[in-house]
């Protein structure tokens, strides 16, 4: 076997993979059905018997070209004449004209395609069908698609399954070869293929007037890259090479004409017949009459791509990568039997194909994909196609990725909720961070990026609760009851999240009061009959106090409903009970100013999907270097704490001061210290500065300079920790023995 490099197919762009699978598909099935292929640095690898001039040889002297047919679009074939003789051609025919040429032309490698000619004009006459305005009847045009696939041979069958698949009522035609399926505005592959055939193959000789003598030059560009000056001008197809359109800015002048390699385009829809589609053998259980093509899905389109708001409507086309050596049988089987699925859901969107891909819902060998976008409006206008390169997506296992499928009910609805032009945008852009999140972690990995998706669903969820028409109109529900997996995967290490975390898990021991999730948007939370946590829009929102406001402002709010809620219903402790804690040196940079208060922000909106009623997974604290913890937190949060202080064997009920909040919000810091100080000596405490001989309480040494009041208000809904709780007493109080100092 001859390894064979050949440099000109090449993973970019699409024209170039597609030739690679021509060469190898056409090799394997006319002379050498022992060749291998495979990628090696983004260029294809063919082992064959064949020698590297043997190949060149035998596209040009022995190659049996595929009939590429398109009888369906245009009106080349109903113009045909069968009886007129085929003179010498000044320059290649086009139309009609190029279809007589094939019909006149002789040779034992054209036999099939004059066979498949005659087919396709006979089956026209069968249907009735004598003009080009028949073809605009849709129920007319599939049956005679249906009727020419019955009636045709095994290789023109191939050739309409890559271009169309009928079902009970409709055609579907295939991106990967334009709009019309087979044809790319009013470009006709058909013609196309059959006039860069004619102007390289000998059988043409005879027609032309002037020989042709640069094929042998055209097929070693085409195969091995090697330069060339025979490119032919004005043809070209910007579905497959956009680069070789022309145009303005498109070489070292101010324009460029549109230059070509005839077997470029003949050796890509050569290759584009591995991606013939099927209807049963990719469908979802109990969805049928499905047409499906290999590795194509609806675009997605993340932040990091290019793609303009009106492609959002495209294709896009995932080319598999593989770095071992592989017959073509095999590579036919992946293209045919394999499908990329999400468990039992077949993947339908380039974000599925990403979680697909990262969960090793595709396991044939395949390292990589190059992702392809099939867009309108780029080149030619609106009804032409472009192939937009979007990137390499690694083929690598993340388990975390099977967390996503918890969010698919909810998804789905919302994806086709706001997806319709009617909607807001904002909502949009909500769905458009959720899938560049997703995306983003199936390619890269990583709890941070994991995080960003919890992020970027509480950001949607908060347009949803802000978005009262739109969730009521679309009968759209609250995210929840996520599995406490989704802490773990998230969990990055940060004090961000850490305090993010401690504050979502908030509830009210007693369930007399909701949830912290209840201050930040009107809803209720239950659980069904299985025992699944779930939520429900509520009216009114009258516990709801969180605002567009900065997030210091908002958490002081939340604590002074919570104190009010706690008055009102008469009770001495206070809902601040929590399922997750946060370190003092996360609370001390809290206070700082050295969090990101954004960041923060948007994995609470996250984090309260979560089901908070199971065990959380243990978590590693951060360690951080932090500014010394103010010592009035230490004095105040004594006075917020969810259960009693404890002091000793003894358990201390201290209650709170409603008081506080609002003159902290005042900025003033040494009133409310002092309201503490008081507070705790009633219940029978000795806060440092205490009593001294005759002299007073020296409350005024709580005069505090060089910290936020406003973060200090915040701060004090953070849960700490009962070790930490013990840290704040021993920075506060005398120690001495409870008992005694009541006795006194």
């Amino acid at each position: 076997m001859n390894e064979l490099i050949l440099h000109g197919c090449t993973t970019e762009p699409l024209m170039g993979y597609l030739k690679a699978l021509g060469v190898l598909r056409t090799i394997a099935e006319q002379v050498d059905s022992d060749a291998r292929g495979c990628w090696r640095d983004g260029v294809f690898v063919l082992s064959s018997k064949l020698t590297r001039e043997e190949l060149s040889h035998f596209f040009l002297r022995d190659y049996k070209p595929t009939p590429v047919i398109v009888p369906w679009s245009g009106g080349d074939f109903f113009d045909v004449s069968r009886n007129e003789t085929i003179g010498s051609q000044s320059k290649t025919p086009t139309a009609s004209k190029i279809i007589e040429s094939f019909l006149g032309a002789s040779g034992d490698r054209l036999t099939e395609y004059r066979l498949a000619l005659h087919c396709a004009l006979a089956t026209l006459s069968q249907c009735g069908i004598s003009r080009k305005a028949d073809m605009k009847n849709k129920e007319l045009k599939r049956r005679y698609i249906g009727a020419l696939r019955n009636a045709s041979i095994e290789s023109v069958i191939d050739w309409i399954d890559t271009c169309a698949i009928l079902t009970a009522d409709k055609v579907t035609f295939s991106t990967l070869l334009g709009s019309g399926g087979g044809s790319d505005g009013n470009t006709h592959f058909s013609d196309n293929f059959m006039q860069n055939l004619w102007e390289v193959l000998p059988e043409f000789d005879p027609q032309r007037k002037k020989p042709k003598e640069s094929s042998f030059s055209l097929i070693e560009n085409s195969l091995w890259g090697i330069n060339t000056s025979e490119l032919v001008p004005n043809r070209t197809s910007s579905l497959y090479d956009a680069g070789a359109s022309g145009g303005a800015n498109s070489g070292h002048g101010f324009e460029r004409i549109s230059l070509t390699n005839p077997w470029n385009f003949i050796l890509c829809l050569e290759g584009s017949l591995l991606f013939a589609g099927a209807i049963s053998r990719r469908e979802a259980p109990g969805e049928k009459g499905r047409a499906a093509f290999p590795f194509q899905a609806r675009l997605t389109t993340t932040s990091f791509d290019s793609s303009s708001e009106k492609e959002t409507s495209g294709r896009e086309i995932w080319l598999p990568i593989w770095e071992k050596p592989a017959l073509y049988n095999e590579i036919f089987t992946t293209f045919t039997e394999g499908r990329m699925s999400i468990g039992s859901k077949v993947a339908e969107r380039g974000v599925d194909f990403a979680r697909a891909a990262s969960s090793l819902g595709v396991d044939r060998g395949i390292n990589s994909f190059y992702r392809y976008a099939l867009v309108k409006g780029r080149i030619g206008g609106d009804n032409y196609n472009t192939s937009a390169p979007l990137g390499r997506f690694a083929v690598n296992e993340r388990p975390s990725a099977n967390l996503l499928r918890e969010i698919d009910p909810w998804l789905d609805r919302f994806r086709r909720d706001a997806s319709d032009g009617k909607v807001p945008s904002r909502f949009k852009v909500a769905l458009n961070r959720i899938e560049t999140a997703i995306f983003t972690f199936c390619q890269y990995g990583g709890t941070s990026r994991f995080a960003d998706i919890l992020c970027a669903l509480g950001t949607a969820e908060r347009e949803l609760a802000n978005g009262e028409k739109f969730r009521k109109d679309k009968n759209l529900w609250p995210l929840a009851g996520l599995s406490p997996a989704w802490i773990e995967a998230a969990y990055d290490g940060s004090v961000e999240f850490e305090i993010a975390l401690a504050l979502a898990g908030i509830y009210d021991p007693l369930y007399k009061l909701g949830p912290l999730r209840a201050n930040l948007e009107p809803i209720q939370s239950d659980v069904d009959k299985q025992g699944h946590n779930y939520a429900k829009w509520t009216e009114g929102g009258r516990t709801v106090v969180w605002n567009s406001s900065d997030l210091a402002r908002n958490m002081a709010a939340v604590l002074e409903r919570r104190i009010m809620g706690s008055e009102r219903s008469g009770r001495d402790d206070l809902p601040l009970a929590s399922r997750s804690t946060a370190s003092l040196g996360a609370i001390a940079a809290f206070i700082a100013r050295e969090t990101d208060d954004e960041r923060i922000e948007k994995l609470l909106w996250g984090l309260l999907s979560i089901d908070h009623r199971h065990s959380y997974p243990k978590l590693d604290k951060c360690f951080i270097t932090v500014p010394p913890l103010p010592r009035c937190f230490a004095l105040l949060k004594l006075l917020f704490l969810p259960g009693g202080l404890r002091m000793g064997t003894e358990e201390v009920k201290i209650r709170p001061e409603p008081a506080i909040i609002p003159l902290l919000r005042a900025d003033r810091i040494g009133e409310a210290c002092a309201i503490a100080m008081r507070r705790l000596r009633v219940s029978g405490l000795m806060p440092m500065p205490h009593r001294s001989g005759n002299r007073g309480p020296r409350d005024r040494e709580w005069q505090v300079s060089g910290v936020d009041p406003l973060r200090l208000a915040a701060a004090l809904l953070i849960p700490v920790s009962r070790q930490d709780e013990d840290t704040l007493t021993r920075m506060i109080l005398r120690q001495t023995n409870y008992t005694e100092t009541v006795a006194q």
